[in-house]
């Protein structure tokens, strides 16, 4: 899958930084012919997300201040002591470290472009032997302030649909805010009741 999305890049077919749906599925329709197995062009754009982010990591961990480059077996390497302390932490990466990258050139070839500069440089102020702050964290600490404001938004809007109800219904309102008032103030009620028995029976003790 890699070989023929990176022939694409090289050969000059993809023109934009993303591939089309078209590639997806020629590279589906590749992927059958050779290996017999069938794949849609959905498919095969979600696993290139999951060869992006191995370059992610990649890119984060040659990164690192105490890592070396080789490249000729495109292999990131890092002595005992500073591998040792990375991998206590970062068990994962283990995987990417003091080894041969497989599918390195392809992945440079098809996400190099994107990736090698900008958010992903290291900056220099950062410790020998640690990592800066992984780009999932980044995306996901985006998707959690989405999350919140999508919220408060919604809050906001029952808010001004309550207001708004009680601005046209004038009426009910003072209707219920009667009721209520009358609910709450029984003692009201009875004084009320029994100030009226008692004028009747003045009056009627006025008659006889």
């Amino acid at each position: 899958m890699l070989e023929y999305l990176a022939t694409l890049v090289v050969n000059g077919t993809k023109t934009s930084s993303t591939f089309k749906m078209v590639h997806y599925n020629g590279c589906a329709k590749a992927v059958q012919e050779k290996f017999c197995i069938v794949r849609s062009g959905e498919q095969v754009k979600n696993h290139l997300k999951t060869w992006q982010k191995k370059f992610r990591k990649i890119c984060d961990l040659r990164g690192l201040s105490a890592a070396g480059w080789d490249e000729d077996t495109f292999t990131i390497t890092l002595d005992d002591e500073h591998y040792n302390n990375h991998i206590k932490d970062h068990k994962s990466d283990a995987d990417f470290l003091n080894k041969p990258i497989q599918h390195f050139e392809e992945m440079h070839t098809i996400f190099g472009s994107t990736m090698a500069t900008g958010k992903f440089a290291k900056d220099s102020g950062v410790p020998l032997g640690t990592q800066e702050d992984s780009t999932d964290d980044w995306d996901n600490e985006v998707q959690r302030m989405e999350v919140q404001s999508d919220r408060n938004a919604n809050e906001d809007n029952n808010a001004a649909t309550s207001s708004a109800t009680k601005a046209t219904n004038p009426k009910k309102r003072d209707k219920g805010k009667k009721r209520a008032m009358t609910d709450q103030d029984p003692l009201v009620a009875a004084i009320k009741w029994g100030s009226t028995k008692l004028a009747k029976a003045i009056k009627e003790a006025g008659k006889q």
